[in-house]
């Protein structure tokens, strides 16, 4: 889907949210898969060195996608069509997920970074393995994050 000021997704109008990438920090993308109880899902992340972690995950269709920036929580689980935007403290409220912008981003990059997302998994009850690929720096990103307006919040 080509982002742009406005786009439309099932007859939904929903604003653009997307991130411009002309920028000097680095950028860097990394895939991964994700199985948990027989199913299995790939997808990818990118990231904006200190200020945007952006992860999508399908399989077929996309599943989900999520934006974590250093003071805000987007997550957009699409295929239960419901949403949940706010800060950390937020996030710990409503799911009891302890994290802040630094933590998230350390474990991305880690070494063990599958074997640390699965562990977070583990916290909502997801018996889950990730396999991540290595990070590679690019040139230029887009960070789409776009929800319907008819989306409900989680």
């Amino acid at each position: 889907m080509a982002t742009g000021c406005r786009s439309q997704r099932d007859g939904a109008t929903t604003a653009d949210t997307s991130t411009p990438t002309t920028t000097s920090a680095k950028l860097y993308t990394a895939n991964f898969s994700v199985s948990t109880d027989g199913l299995s899902a790939n997808g990818q992340m990118r990231m904006m060195e200190d200020s945007i972690l952006w992860i999508s995950a399908s399989k077929v269709l996309e599943l989900g996608r999520a934006k974590f920036t250093p003071d805000s929580v987007m997550v957009y689980a699409t295929v239960m069509n419901r949403y949940f935007k706010g800060t950390y403290e937020e996030l710990y409220r409503r799911f009891q997920l302890r994290t802040d912008f630094k933590t998230m981003s350390e474990t991305v990059r880690s070494a063990d970074a599958g074997a640390r997302l699965a562990e977070m998994a583990r916290q909502f009850g997801f018996d889950a393995t990730i396999v991540m690929e290595p990070w590679k720096q690019v040139d230029n990103l887009a960070f789409p994050f776009a929800i319907p307006k008819s989306v409900k919040p989680l």
